[in-house]
């Protein structure tokens, strides 16, 4: 038998075949929900890249060397790895009975002062040992990848200041280590402005004059994330964030319309962000006004849920403006939300979505605010071998299947990373 790399995998026979093609762009308005199905199908990966995609017989015809591990998907699903472009995961701290206050009916206002919110998970982190934080992201990331997903965003922003933030970047470039999940990794000093210092001009000077120059300079991060809300930082603010971004060269972020109408769809749009999160406060007034963007709304539903707020993000609104929609958890310190693959169930009733909507919000569409679309987020030849294998004989189902354990096997670079074929030798 030939030596075969431990990267090389042929998936067959798959009931259907979730390909979700690349055409050069993210999937907006009618194309948003079309997942390219292929019913028998199969993917040949090689050197952990995929090297054909079609149906069985025709990849057997040319991959079908038995040298190779194989895995029959008989019927099964087989879709992309998923894409989580939203998480904080490099905290400290519980504020688990944050949530029971909100529930009991205290406002945020209340719980902020009463020594909750962000400022009590910041002041938790800044105390906590690099082990502590590096063991706590370690459980997170098995959590998230038994949620689907095999690339992931990760910020900064439990940290807020020059020392505590630089000091978050490394951790977070340490902890590739200690998971397969490909991290990508966003600076997020502009999470809110801290209660230590005067005013958010003040801050938003610290964050552009010293933070993000020392980011970029030891190129700790790829995308820079700023918050535009109400309270936290204005529209003014934040344009000369995403100003200074351009002039540095780091690709932008923006959280907007969280709470209220901040402006923040508006503000990411006019700056050239690669994407805005949250955005459940946008008005349609808004989005209608915008029109068609590039940049991507990535919608939180889990975030929306779990803060209680009184409305949804407008995702129809933004699919029939032509907008790109991405779906992602918001895996943080109040948000403990780590499966993708529940998300997406949850996402499409909660914002009237379809199934295939939400699914290529957390492949595709989510691998462009990434910048990773070149190589994952869909089943395409040359792209990398990240794939699911779901209990289920049609990606449909994977919206009945909150709380159902679909998920049967995690393939990352063409290597078995979870479910039996990982447990088999090679």
């Amino acid at each position: 038998m030939p030596d075969r790399s431990a990267s090389d995998l042929n998936v067959i026979h798959a009931a259907q075949l979730v390909r979700v093609l690349d055409r050069g762009e993210p999937r907006r308005g009618a194309e948003q929900g079309e997942m390219d199905l292929l019913a028998d199908g199969a993917v040949a990966i090689r050197d952990g890249v995929i090297a054909a995609v079609g149906p069985t017989a025709d990849v057997l015809a040319r991959f079908g060397d038995d040298g190779v591990r194989s895995i029959d998907a008989t019927g099964r699903t087989v879709m992309p790895g998923l894409v989580e472009c939203h998480s904080h995961p490099l905290f400290a701290g519980e504020r688990c009975n944050e949530y029971a206050a909100r529930l009991a009916g205290a406002t945020l206002q209340e719980v902020a002062a009463s020594g909750g919110g962000i400022w009590k998970s910041v002041e938790a982190t800044r105390n906590a040992s690099d082990d502590v934080l590096l063991a706590s992201a370690a459980r997170a990331y098995d959590d998230i990848l038994r949620g689907g997903v095999t690339t992931l965003e990760v910020k900064s922003g439990y940290g807020l200041t020059v020392e505590h933030e630089l000091h978050a970047l490394r951790l977070l470039e340490a902890s590739r280590a200690i998971t397969p999940i490909d991290l990508v990794i966003s600076f997020l000093g502009a999470h809110v402005v801290p209660p230590d210092v005067s005013d958010g001009d003040r801050y938003t000077d610290m964050v552009l004059d010293e933070m993000l120059p020392a980011v970029v300079a030891g190129r700790m991060a790829e995308y820079h994330d700023v918050t535009c809300e109400e309270g936290l930082f204005t529209p003014a603010q934040v344009a000369r964030m995403l100003d200074r971004s351009r002039e540095l060269g780091i690709a932008t972020r923006v959280h907007a319309d969280a709470w209220s109408p901040s402006e923040g769809w508006q503000t990411a749009v006019a700056g050239g962000a690669v994407c805005a999160d949250h955005l459940t406060y946008t008005p349609a007034s808004a989005i209608r006004e915008v029109g068609a963007a590039d940049t991507i709304a990535v919608l939180l539903p889990v975030a929306e849920l779990t803060y209680l707020c009184d409305r949804r993000a407008q995702a129809r609104a933004f699919v029939n403006s032509g907008v790109p929609v991405a779906i992602a958890t918001d895996f943080s310190s109040s948000i403990h939300a780590t499966s993708l693959l529940h998300t997406v169930a949850f996402a499409a009733p909660w914002y009237g979505m379809l199934p295939g909507e939400a699914i290529v919000g957390a492949t595709l569409n989510a691998a462009y605010t990434l910048g990773r679309n070149h190589d994952r987020g869909s089943l395409d030849v040359g792209k990398r071998g990240d794939l699911l294998l779901l209990d289920a004989p049609h990606p449909d189902a994977v919206c009945l299947g909150i709380g159902r354990p679909l998920l049967d096997e995690v393939v990352i670079n063409g290597r078995p990373v979870l479910g039996a074929a990982a447990s088999r030798p090679t």
